[in-house]
């Protein structure tokens, strides 16, 4: 028998069946979605990985709070590696009775490695492209600080003793940092015009770096050179840049490989059971082919030449609908992902479908296993072999093969762990139920009557037919409910992180007798959420009377030398900002101990989680802390979780008011000001000219943005999630289109009526779509929340009505396919049903 030759007549006879039709949907989605989120994925990583040496200025780089040894220097330079030097620190600049915040950033010949600093002349006017760094007595500043002091190009502006020419506009810059600073306007400065100026004296916070460029491979292994010799400083390389954008984009990649991950578990179980009927119409065949003489090997090999003549132009089909989606994808999230993405990479299509591969052969092969044993009297006694080992083993191997291939197209492991952990059990608790519910109506089935008796009835005879119905049934309905209404609770919980209330505003430097004017103030601008904090600046010296060290590092970090990964707050030399207050701080959530009191007068202290395991504390534990000459001990009483994206004030460590005594601190507000209030400000810091004005409503917008656009995003790919779950609706429901058809031509050859057997349809259609739909609510309801908290962190609550609504139409999308497959059974004749059973 040639086996090529009849697997094509086969698969063209039976090519719009519809258990094939159900196999080829499930696995163009499948290989779509995959492919979709795995490109764009890769392609946004490709891009960021690629500009990082630009944004960073460098392709490495040493800093630390003391300028960088020359050693570093001589090294590079006998290596051929070109560098620079820089220091940055933040001050306030003055000019007349205006007063600015500005991140000052002093440079030197070579100034930027990588990148290109562009600047212009004139407002307007034309773009130099690469300025480089500004002459002796020149600087160059962001618009915001000219508008902010009044000042325009060619002026001079206050600088320490001195004075500086602004010689031009900054239109962008290259390494540009990640911290509080970069909120402030850029004031770029000829590092030789720095010295001398008084800036640089006691309590100023500077940081230098020294940054090199060269080819990868010299630079890699200047870098193994720098690592035993950075001690007490940090190296800096491309993963240290773009984090704003890594972060949004690693919680769009969550959202995104949830709706994926559903659809391929649900591409997964349709393909299982397409196949499953599959292998069930082809019982006769077989076992004809067996009385011929065929052997077990060719017919096996026949069915799965079949499936993979299937596969090819499916996969193919999916990798084209994945390029256009991810497409889509770019186009969707926009400002959200670097301008210029780099081309598409193989490796994310191949992925795609691989996954579609395995979805075929994993969940198909298996139910044609059971055919090698069909005999060759299956055409007389009608006898079927049960399902054997090395199927279950593939289906196992298939779950665990796909799961390892959506991991790396996501790149989530704790995602996929908790929603197929949660889907599996879901599938084992639906079976168990389906089984032990059929047991006991097997023993009540005597005592009921009509159309009851004759639905359930159908339910108990095809009793592994019912259980993975119902497994089908439960696992899609909850999928969908995942998607459809806990994943919008998802986003509606995001986007509420940030209210319309959000601080937009900040003032810093405040004096403490400037309290009470700057807060009516601020109330009188509209400011009614207005509230101003202490801040104090220390250095954590001691934790339960022993120099603090870090306890949060892996053990290939606690082996590394010193220097690799280290960043700036690994010793008791890292400044610590800290507050105190009578009252638990709002966006926070006590974690552990208990808060003081209002009237408690103990030096108690309250931390961060974040801060705490980061140090190893707990409460009991003691903390020492110096500020100036002064030292003080304080005992841990409470841990708690801050909201880091609420954009208000918030501490690592809060202290006990009443126990800080005249610790030397200035105060700070984080307030909303409505739109077109905001032209009261400048009065008031040209009042008070130490008051130190940051503008962080367009960072606010822009988080925004980014939320909807990915919220954006998680809808179109839930579009490929949402057509998977109708396929396994279709393909659970078809599940035993045959058996009903033979069932209802026995029946209606007895005497039973149209109007019984649709009711005894409905009766079982409706039984298998309630229990489902119970199942589903529950387990999607538990999910969601673990989910939201252990992966999103998100509070959110079951939504119920959503989920209950989804329930219910559920039971009427089950009762709906009962009722029109029940409509091509009554309408064909008797022996017609029972010879296409």
């Amino acid at each position: 028998m040639n086996l090529l030759r009849h697997a094509w007549r086969a698969l063209r006879r039976e090519a719009l069946a519809g258990d094939l039709l159900t196999v080829f949907a499930a696995l163009v989605l499948g290989v779509a979605v995959m492919t979709a989120v795995g490109t764009l994925v890769n392609r946004v990583n490709l891009a960021l990985t690629g500009s990082a040496a630009e944004m960073l200025g460098g392709d490495l780089g040493v800093a630390g709070r003391d300028d960088p040894p020359a050693a570093f220097v001589e090294e590079a330079q006998r290596r051929g590696l070109a560098h620079t030097r820089l220091a940055s620190f933040g001050s306030v600049l003055f000019q007349g009775d205006a007063s600015q915040m500005a991140s000052i950033k002093a440079v030197e010949a070579g100034y930027p490695l990588r990148g290109a600093l562009r600047v212009r002349a004139t407002p307007g006017g034309a773009l130099i492209a690469d300025a480089g760094m500004p002459a002796k007595g020149q600087a160059y500043a962001d618009p915001r600080l000219l508008q902010a002091l009044g000042l325009k190009a060619g002026d001079d502006l206050e600088f320490g003793a001195g004075t500086l020419r602004i010689a031009g506009i900054i239109e962008s810059e290259p390494d540009a940092g990640g911290d509080l600073l970069t909120l402030s306007p850029t004031l770029l400065v000829n590092r030789a015009d720095v010295e001398g100026t008084g800036l640089l004296g006691p309590g100023s916070r500077i940081n230098y770096r020294v940054m090199f460029a060269g080819p990868a491979a010299d630079i890699a292994s200047f870098r193994q050179w720098l690592l035993p010799q950075v001690k007490g400083m940090r190296l800096l390389s491309v993963n240290d840049t773009q984090r704003g954008v890594r972060q949004a984009f690693d919680l769009a990649g969550r959202f995104l490989g949830l709706s994926a991950l559903l659809a391929v578990l649900l591409a997964g179980v349709a393909t299982a059971l397409a196949a499953n009927r599959f292998a069930l119409r082809r019982i006769d065949q077989v076992a004809i082919l067996r009385c011929l003489g065929a052997r077990q090997r060719d017919i096996l090999a026949g069915l799965a030449l079949q499936l993979l003549m299937l596969a090819v132009p499916a996969c193919a089909i999916g990798i084209g609908l994945g390029m256009a989606a991810q497409e889509g994808l770019v186009q969707v999230l926009g400002s959200l992902v670097p301008q210029r993405l780099p081309l598409p990479e193989a490796m994310p299509a191949l992925t795609g479908a691989g996954i579609g591969l395995l979805l075929l052969f994993g969940f198909g092969l298996p139910p044609l296993l059971r055919l090698r044993g069909v005999p060759p009297m299956r055409v007389l006694n009608r006898s079927f072999a049960a399902l054997p080992p090395a199927s279950l083993l593939a289906y196992v191997a298939a779950l665990a093969a796909s799961l390892v291939l959506a991991v790396q197209v996501t790149g989530d492991l704790k995602l996929a762990l908790w929603v197929l952990g949660g889907l599996a059990g879901l599938a084992v608790a639906a079976g168990v139920v389906g089984f032990l519910l059929l047991q006991l109506l097997r023993g009540l089935q005597h005592r009921l009557h009509g159309n009851w008796r004759l639905g359930l009835a159908a339910l108990t005879r095809r009793r592994m037919l019912a259980v993975m119905q119902l497994v089908g049934l439960s696992l899609s309905l909850c999928a969908l409910l995942l998607l459809a209404v806990i994943g919008p609770g998802l986003l509606q919980q995001w986007r509420e992180r940030l209210p319309a209330d959000t601080p937009n505003y900040f003032l810093i430097n405040i004096q403490p007798e400037q309290r009470d004017s700057v807060l009516a103030t601020l109330q009188g601008l509209g400011a009614d959420d207005a509230s101003i904090e202490p801040m104090a600046t220390g250095r954590l010296i001691a934790i339960n009377g022993k120099p603090p060290l870090r306890v949060d590092r892996t053990p290939a970090e606690d082996t590394q030398p010193q220097g690799e990964g280290q960043r700036d707050d690994d010793d008791e030399n890292r400044p610590l900002n800290f507050s105190w207050r009578s009252t638990f701080p709002p966006a926070n959530t006590l974690v552990n101990g208990t808060f003081w009191k209002p009237d408690s007068t103990a030096a108690e202290a309250s931390v961060e989680i974040g801060w705490a395991k980061r140090y190893g504390v707990y409460p009991g534990d003691r903390i020492t802390i110096a500020v100036g000459e002064q030292q003080r001990e304080f005992s841990v009483t409470s841990v708690r979780k801050a909201d880091w994206n609420t954009f208000r004030p918030n501490f690592f460590v809060l202290l006990n008011p009443n126990a800080v005594g005249d610790t030397p601190h200035n105060l700070l507000s984080a307030f909303h000001l409505p739109a077109g209030q905001a032209a009261g400000l400048g009065a008031l810091v040209r009042a008070q000219p130490n008051l130190s004005l940051l503008d962080v409503d367009a960072v606010i917008s822009q988080v925004r943005d980014v939320m909807e656009r990915v919220a954006q995003a998680v809808q179109l790919v839930m579009v490929f999630s949402l057509l998977a779950g109708v396929l396994v609706l279709l393909a659970a429901l078809q599940a035993t289109a045959g058996e009903r058809r033979y069932d209802s031509a026995v029946l209606r050859t007895l005497g039973a009526t149209r109007r019984q057997l649709r009711g005894a349809v409905l009766v079982e259609f409706g039984a298998l779509g309630a229990l489902a739909a119970l199942l589903a609510v529950g387990a999607a309801a538990v999910i969601g929340v673990a989910v939201s908290q252990k992966v999103f962190e998100l509070p959110l609550l079951p939504p119920w009505p959503g989920l209950l609504l989804g329930g219910l139409l559920g039971i009427a999308l089950s009762l709906l396919a009962g009722w029109l497959g029940t409509r091509r059974i009554l309408h064909t004749p008797p022996a017609l049903a029972l010879r296409e059973a």
